[in-house]
């Protein structure tokens, strides 16, 4: 009897050891895939949920992975993260670790762009700052050869792959001239929203401390394998 539990004890460790090695080289693999599909300069952090790992290998499905990107820029817009939610993933376990494909069920992502983004869309001499959690712009707006003080409250909404910055509450300073309601003309601007990873489709953003969040999603997402770079 005891000869068996010390056996047990023995398979168990051998099970979970190989579990843990399966699920490490596993994650890596499709980081490295990634970040070769998009040309990222790092590879991205990726986590496959879900214990034990092998149950889920064995039968190529898996509950969710979760996919964390470095900076990247697109289309010449820097997008500081994304961060990804792949669920009811399938990945055959024959082909993962030769040549996988992974294909997302759904998958839902937030991007992170930073305001030094948006800001470059501004008049020159207007610059973004954080106020009380919240965007707001202030600087001197050049117009007919004066600099006019300028702040305003920042309103930023997303059409379609397009955000719309807005200025609000606009105050103007001491100026020869006036300028009257074309302040909010000259403050406003528009920056295309940069294509998302995995062909994702924007849903909506946020604004953030740091920079607009933005929100998609997709269905059908084909994580590795296949040619789905933007």
């Amino acid at each position: 009897m005891r000869k068996f539990l010390v056996l047990l004890v023995f398979v168990l460790i051998v099970v979970v050891v190989a579990d843990r090695a399966l699920h490490y080289a596993a994650q890596n693999e499709i980081a490295k895939r990634v970040s070769q599909q998009y040309e990222m300069s790092t590879e991205p952090e990726v986590t496959i949920a879900g214990i034990p790992f092998l149950t889920q290998a064995v039968g190529g499905e898996y509950s969710e992975i979760n996919i964390v990107t470095g900076a990247l820029t697109v289309e010449q817009v820097q997008m500081e993260r994304v961060d990804i939610t792949a669920n009811d993933v399938e990945a055959p376990l024959g082909t993962l670790m030769s040549e996988p494909e992974a294909v997302a069920g759904t998958a839902e992502a937030t991007a992170l762009l930073p305001y030094s983004e948006v800001q470059k869309r501004l008049p020159e001499g207007i610059v973004i700052e954080n106020e009380d959690g919240q965007p707001r712009i202030s600087g001197d707006l050049a117009v007919s050869g004066y600099s006019i003080p300028v702040s305003a409250d920042l309103e930023i909404s997303v059409e379609e792959d397009t955000l719309r910055v807005t200025p609000s509450d606009v105050e103007v300073g001491e100026a020869p001239i006036d300028i009257g309601s074309s302040a909010e003309e000259r403050l406003s601007a528009a920056l295309p929203v940069p294509p998302l990873p995995f062909g994702l489709t924007v849903t909506g953003i946020d604004t953030r401390p740091n920079g607009v969040e933005v929100e998609a999603e997709g269905s059908d997402v084909q994580l590795v394998g296949g040619d789905r770079r933007q």
